[in-house]
């Protein structure tokens, strides 16, 4: 219903300018709250051996891979950084209401990814709370774990705020490896370069979804840019199947000719699966889409991101054309709300202020 009435508001410049106040009333709030709790945080990573709590929240947050992702990237940071650091899930079957979409498996599946991303990411132990914990030592947005009020939308702000401010070079161990996940699957890695490539057809928010003349005009875009490489579509099966009979019917791939192998599936499902493609690649393309592209986003993985929805969140955080401190020249995300639903890849490929590096599997 939100994303709903946000769609109908931006189609009229009253309904913008709703938003935009909207926007800004609520980004000064966040902005307070998280300016405090990075000087805490400066101050705590200047001792020895800090230890700090991080607390995930299902009662008061989406079920998500990507906001998730944000956070648990936010305690890898603590800990490359040096602090002793706990993260715990707090769940106990009473979810935020939009996890009514998924079913009663299928949020007991998310729950379990959610300790496996975790637990792969952070390498420790991960509980999963039951109980409102009681808060001892320094806990991050304290005060909003103890009253369960969401803490998740204000992390990557603090994140960007604690690296653009900080004097050290971005801690080692911190940003995701290009290599991890190599040779997976059936791709032999050294002798198939790729990139990859993510269409989105999720369950909520259409606006965000890929439309059938966008994945022929991207994917065309993709094969003119990166003729020499294989293309890895990271989606859902049924987007995936979807996606192949589009590119089928529209004549960019024969079914059953070696024509089709240009193309390849992800061919095991799920966002960890998703994870361990994308980062090995040597490009990686997003048109609005879903959390997949975070994992990019704390990579050194190219990448290409274009979306055309408003976002208060994310012009806060936008310079120039990186959505992070952290990000380098040949990571670019583009917003542009007027014309990105109508823009194409090659147009604004080569338009950054550094061209695409070359397979990042073979630099020296």
């Amino acid at each position: 219903m939100r994303s709903q009435i946000g769609s109908l508001l931006r189609k009229s410049s009253f309904g913008r300018s709703v938003l935009t106040r909207y926007h800004e009333s609520s980004w000064g709030s966040i902005k307070a709250s998280t300016s405090s709790e990075r000087k805490k945080l400066q101050t705590l990573l200047g001792t020895k051996k800090a230890s700090i709590q991080i607390f995930y929240d299902n009662f008061v947050s989406p079920p998500t891979y990507g906001d998730f992702l944000q956070v648990v990237m936010f305690a890898r940071y603590l800990q490359a950084y040096g602090a002793d650091v706990t993260f715990s899930i707090l769940d106990n079957g009473h979810r935020r209401r939009d996890w009514e979409s998924l079913s009663l498996d299928e949020q007991a599946g998310l729950v379990q990814d959610q300790v496996e991303l975790a637990s792969i990411l952070l390498e420790t132990d991960i509980r999963v709370l039951t109980e409102a914990p009681s808060v001892n030592g320094y806990t991050v947005f304290g005060n909003h774990v103890l009253t369960r009020i969401s803490m998740y939308d204000r992390v990557p702000l603090l994140l960007n705020e604690l690296v653009a401010a900080s004097r050290d070079p971005l801690p080692a161990g911190f940003l995701l490896p290009l290599g991890w996940g190599e040779g997976f699957e059936s791709l032999d890695f050294q002798k198939v370069p790729y990139v990859a490539w993510s269409v989105r057809r999720g369950i909520w928010d259409p606006a965000r979804d890929n439309t059938t003349d966008q994945v022929i005009a991207d994917f065309r875009d993709i094969r003119k840019l990166f003729p020499c490489h294989r293309v890895v579509l990271l989606s859902t099966p049924d987007t995936l199947e979807w996606v192949f009979k589009v590119l089928t019917e529209s004549g960019d791939l024969s079914s059953g000719t070696s024509e089709a192998q240009i193309l390849f599936p992800q061919p095991t499902p799920g966002f960890i699966n998703a994870m361990h493609w994308l980062l090995p690649a040597d490009m990686y393309f997003q048109r609005d889409g879903g959390g997949i592209g975070v994992v990019a986003i704390f990579s050194e993985v190219p990448y290409l991101m274009l979306v055309h929805q408003e976002s208060g969140y994310i012009e806060q955080q936008l310079n120039g054309e990186k959505i992070v401190a952290w990000a380098s020249p040949h990571q670019r995300f583009l917003q542009r709300p007027l014309g990105a639903h109508l823009g194409l890849f090659c147009d604004l490929y080569g338009s950054g202020r550094t061209p695409f590096l070359g397979p990042t599997r073979y630099r020296n």
